[in-house]
């Protein structure tokens, strides 16, 4: 009798360790911008998506997140994109880059790394323009309108 309750003991410490374990790495990959997992009902609890569109750090941006995209030329003629994003994934952005300066901004575009930013101060505002090669904004392009033509 004492051997199942010990096994039976052991069991539930194992489940409890295992799932206190994976408590702590879904945190880990959480962001903690100062208030929770969710403050003001804000979705800054961002896990990594492979193959998104677009990731600016660990802010995944989709084409339901977009309200403006647009392919231009810079003063210097190089490529550049401007993006307005929504304000549900713009105030997320704002967050993570105040909580960041000084910090690097990672940029990815289709689950590849294509740059890394220092941040000089925090992203305000719906609107951003990402200096690309024309094949890193015509992929953005394409995966950001993939369903849209």
């Amino acid at each position: 009798m004492m051997a199942v309750a010990a096994v039976t003991v052991v069991a539930v410490l194992s489940f409890w360790t295992g799932s206190e374990f994976q408590k702590a790495q879904y945190d880990d990959l959480c962001l903690d911008l100062g208030g929770g997992r969710n403050p003001g009902q804000h979705p800054i609890c961002v896990l990594e998506q492979q193959g998104a569109a677009l990731r600016l750090g660990p802010i995944n941006v989709t084409q339901s997140d977009i309200v403006e995209f647009e392919r231009q030329r810079g003063a210097d003629g190089q490529p550049q994109v401007y993006l307005e994003l929504t304000p549900e994934i713009a105030s997320p952005l704002a967050a993570y880059t105040e909580k960041s300066v000084g910090k690097e901004l990672e940029i990815w575009i289709g689950g590849q790394l294509i740059n890394s930013v220092h941040i000089a101060e925090a992203i305000q505002g719906k609107s951003l323009i990402l200096a690309l090669s024309r094949a890193q904004s015509e992929k953005l392009e394409l995966l950001l309108t993939a369903n849209t033509h």
